[in-house]
């Protein structure tokens, strides 16, 4: 019917001498209908079929663990389902990877998605941030990389959350900021950091707010011996600041000074009366007459209880709270003084790391807070109060680390970032950002909003987020390997989703529901290493003796008709920890000293892949003099990975060999080597042949740290530097990209917890 009347229209027309109205075709890249399409495609991560364009939307998450930093984290394993990335390892938690600083919806605490706000995946700690005036900050710390390029220690961040790429300070691994203050077109910035560039200045510089440069008219003279400046102040009229020294500006002074903006040199007059300790923080605030004072924090016991205040020229006020222990931040907000830090006491008061005070006499306002861990940094902002810490919970509303309450009423509002460990002194800042959203600086934390997964994760390939409804593991995966439509898991889990797995599990897709098949290993093994051929499984570990009531030392395989134990049974004495199959053989890497009972093949060798019974390849006499933990078949040749040394009498194997199947023999001379051990090798059909390992270099390239590319076809190692910082378990192809998964934290310059996505040419 709806033909007819358009015929019908277009017949009146002519008949009249009229052009047909133009039809409007949504699919013309032309048309207004094809750019509003994709607009509303990209906004909502639209994926459906369409003859609108198609985005990349990801930024895959990370894996994370609570502290302390020392519990290893990582991703041991990975494999793929239709458009999801199966990750398992050792973890608790995913998040993005966002690094130490992040900007958060007011509202929520979510962090703003990384298509609209790039995540500044900033590589080291970040202890302080402060307002630029023009929609951008300066962000301060201990960090190496911005958004992947070089920033020490200092940074400024555009409006539209970019690196600025004018400002920049001389490199220097040991420098780390504490504080900052922008007057005009000056950066004043302290910390600890004995040396600035090639100038005798220490701890407190001048720098010039748009390129970085050090202004050497302003000069400090920063006691030598000191600590360092943990914050810097102003009344408009003269810098104040907060530290550990006991000289400064040229003259003697303890813990807290006043300076002049111009030269750096001490107001001599201005001498309040420090005996010990540390100053942590100042905030320049009122008393209760309206007066101008700077409220002090830190750890002084021995002078004024923690805190106290004085006024611009350093004379003490009767402002006495006198909390019992170190006071790390303090807040006002109207006539009200926040203290956050480690004490029990405030006055007489029972007051857990967080109480409120006058800002008269000191005298208790709040006690109990009700807060269940140290309180690390506060921040009042508008009409909210922002703190972080090592807390939990707080007024019995379960908030992990960070947290919010509305003023003045002190309720805890919905703003929840939910990050993955404690914040610690120097802890946070808070600084408005506009628009609902606050910029947040984090310390060593480097993701935010962690959903739990216990050692099992799933990503969607597109988003790089994680997928709901997958299995908890009560212990960490080593291995994964996908056959069709099932997912077989190894490890030393004794529980999946609630029902008692020994090292091996079966998962079935595409929900990821445990499978009732229930492969019996007896003891406590370890399961490292899952593969296939076309009829059976090949599984190995260590401490595995019994499968199914049955011998099986070291390995054991079951039939793909129906998941029973096969006859396969080589038998090692040691451990399997890598098995590859080519053609009719299985090689079994391991760090085992026997094979079906011959108490002499050590570490690498082939066995027939339907009885386990040992072939005379690579060797009857020559194997190496370590364990084999990775192999990869590339064309005609075996890359094999491990610690060993030595390949028996055949000569120098640093760690990885190269074993040619078409002339059975070891190449030499060997065309790859590590210094150090390597725990994967994987090939791909572009020639790369990707290894990962602690090792710090291949073939003498020590910017090889952890992972490198040696290119099958030419033999040679590329040049290119990852910029990982541990090592790398395991590797990936698909769709156009390399995953790449471990125990770093860092990689291509980034921020990344155990699982990035890469070109490897970044």
């Amino acid at each position: 019917m709806r033909k007819m009347i358009i015929i019908y229209s277009v017949f009146i027309g002519l008949a009249f001498g009229c052009k047909p109205t133009k039809l409007s075709n949504p699919c013309d890249v032309k048309s207004k209908d094809y750019f509003y399409g994709t607009l509303i495609r990209f906004v909502t991560e639209d994926r459906s079929p369409s003859c609108y364009p198609s985005f990349d939307f990801q930024n895959l998450w990370g894996v994370f663990k609570p502290t302390p930093p020392s519990i290893i984290t990582s991703v041991n394993a990975m494999t793929s389902y239709n458009d999801q990335i199966i990750v398992g390892g050792s973890f608790q938690f995913v998040g993005p990877s966002t690094g130490g600083a992040v900007y958060l919806e007011t509202a929520t605490g979510k962090v703003l998605p990384h298509r609209y706000c790039p995540y500044l995946k900033v590589v080291g700690g970040t202890q302080t941030a402060i307002s630029d005036g023009s929609g951008g900050f300066y962000i301060g710390g201990s960090f190496f990389w911005v958004q992947g390029e070089e920033r020490y220690g200092l940074a400024h961040i555009l409006p539209g959350c970019q690196l600025d790429r004018n400002f920049n300070v001389p490199k220097d691994i040991s420098r780390e900021v504490r504080a900052l203050l922008l007057m005009g077109d000056s950066l004043y910035v302290g910390g600890l950091f004995p040396t600035w560039s090639d100038s005798n200045q220490k701890f407190l510089v001048r720098l010039n707010r748009y390129t970085g440069a050090i202004d050497n008219s302003f000069n400090a003279n920063v006691d030598p011996a000191a600590s360092g400046v943990f914050d810097l102040e102003t009344d408009g009229q003269a810098l104040y600041v907060c530290g550990d020294f006991t000289s400064i500006g040229g003259g003697a002074q303890r813990g807290i000074a006043k300076l002049s903006f111009h030269s750096g040199s001490l107001f001599s007059s201005f001498s309040p009366i420090i005996t010990s300790g540390t100053c942590l923080d100042l905030y320049y605030g009122t008393d209760a007459n309206g007066s101008p004072n700077f409220f002090v924090g830190g750890d002084f016991l021995a002078t004024y209880n923690y805190a106290f205040s004085i006024f611009p020229d350093g004379t003490l006020t009767t402002w006495n709270p006198g909390p019992n222990g170190q006071v790390n931040s303090i807040q006002q907000y109207n006539n009200t003084i926040y203290l956050g830090g480690q004490f029990t006491l405030v006055g007489v008061s029972a007051a857990a790391n967080f109480a409120s005070v006058n800002n008269g006499t000191g005298g208790i306002i709040t006690a109990n807070y009700n807060v269940d861990g140290n309180v690390a940094s506060l921040g009042v902002l508008e009409d909210t109060l922002y703190l972080s810490g090592s807390f939990t919970s707080i007024k019995s509303v379960v908030r992990n680390y960070m947290a919010a309450l509305s003023l003045p009423s002190e309720s805890v509002n919905a703003f929840n970032p939910n990050f993955d460990g404690f914040i610690s002194n120097p802890g946070s800042d808070f600084v408005l950002a506009g628009n609902g959203v606050v910029f947040v600086t984090t310390s060593i934390r480097s993701t935010v909003n962690v959903l739990p997964r216990s050692n099992f994760a799933v990503f969607d390939e597109v988003t790089g987020a994680p997928i709901e409804g997958t299995p908890y593991f009560n212990n960490p995966i080593k291995t994964l390997h996908r056959i069709d439509n099932r997912l077989f898991a190894g490890g030393y889990f004794t529980n999946v989703a609630g029902q008692p797995r020994n090292a091996f599990a079966i998962l079935e897709f595409p929900h990821y529901q445990l499978s009732p098949i229930n492969t019996v290993l007896s003891g406590s093994p370890e399961i490292r290493t899952i593969t296939s051929d076309e009829s059976q499984i090949y599984v190995g570990g260590t401490s595995l003796a019994n499968v199914n009531g049955q011998v099986r030392n070291g390995a054991f395989a079951l039939s793909l008709s129906d998941l029973s134990l096969s006859g396969w049974n080589p038998n090692l004495n040691g451990s399997g920890e890598n098995f590859l199959v080519v053609n009719d053989l299985v090689f079994l890497g391991g760090l085992y000293t026997g094979i079906n009972g011959d108490g002499v093949t050590t570490s690498y060798q082939a066995v027939d892949k339907l009885t386990g019974t040992k072939r005379n390849i690579p060797s009857t006499t020559n194997f190496p003099n370590s364990g084999v933990y990775a192999q990869a078949v590339v064309g005609s040749r075996i890359f094999l990975g491990g610690q060993f040394t030595t390949i028996g009498s055949v000569g120098t194997f640093n760690n990885i060999a190269v074993y040619n199947l078409a002339n059975q023999s070891y190449e030499q001379p060997n065309p790859v080597y590590g210094d150090g051990i390597v725990n994967h090798i994987a090939a791909y059909s572009d020639g790369n042949v990707l290894i990962g390992g602690s090792f710090t270099g291949l073939n003498g390239a020590t910017e090889n740290y952890s992972f490198g590319v040696f290119n099958s076809n030419t033999n040679t190692v590329s040049p290119w530097i990852s910029g990982f910082n541990d090592v790398v378990y395991t590797s990936m192809y698909k769709n156009g990209k390399y995953y790449l998964g471990g125990a770093f934290s860092n990689a291509l310059k980034r921020s990344n917890g155990g699982l990035v996505r890469s070109s490897l040419n970044e």
